[in-house]
Order: C-alpha cells, then structure tokens, then sequence
C-alpha cells in the first residue's frame, strides 16, 4: 500500500522539520535562555556561540559572523525547507528509492561540510 511506504522516513522528516522550527521559534522569541554547560563550569567547546550566531543572523546581523556559524546555520535552514519537500516528493514518486538516497547523502554531506569548518 502506498501510505504504507516510507512510513518512518515521512516521520523522521517531521521530526526534523519540528525540531528546526522549534529552535528558529526559540531564538526569535527568547521565552528562555539556555546557558551552555561548557560556559558553566569555565570550559570552551567548539560550538560556543552557536546559539548567539544563529539570533543574530535570524535578526539580519552579519557583523563579525564567524563563517562555519554560517554554513551551519544553512545547513539547518535548507533542512526545514527540504524535508516537507522531500515528503511530498517521495509520496507522489515511484522512483522513491532515488530520491531517498539522494536526500540522505546530501544532507549528510552537507552537515559534515557544515561541521568540518568549525573543527
């Protein structure tokens, strides 16, 4: 039955999707501030200031953007574009095998692009 496949893939999109949405709603509305663990006990990490880069490139700063910052932030925006895209795509497609795979290695290859420049 056609509802039936990619039953787990349609869900891990919306997961996604809702986790991405979730943390743009965050940052653009500041109900709570979540302060690093790393900070709190005197450590630095790598992704130190992830948080602040992604609200003020939300708020149209540039200023001073470090620049893996922005490639990650891409990166999460591309994904909240792509997966209820991809969704529909595979739903309607009956070459839905293809258009998974290329899904899952873009999206791996460009996190790890995304990644690499902040190690």
């Amino acid at each position: 039955m056609i509802l039936s496949r990619n039953r787990e893939y349609h869900f891990f999109n919306f997961l996604v999707f809702t986790a991405i949405l979730i943390l743009v709603l965050y940052l653009k509305t500041e109900i709570i501030s979540i302060k690093c663990p790393y900070a709190e006990i005197g450590l630095k990490c790598k992704t130190c200031g992830l948080t602040t880069s992604f609200k003020r490139i939300l708020n149209g700063d540039f200023s001073n953007l470090n620049f893996g910052y922005l490639l990650l932030f891409i990166a999460f925006l591309s994904q909240l574009i792509l997966r209820p895209l991809v969704s529909f795509a595979l739903f309607f497609s009956n070459n839905w095998k293809l258009i998974r795979n290329i899904d899952i290695l873009f999206s791996v290859f460009l996190f790890a692009f995304a990644f690499a420049e902040l190690i």
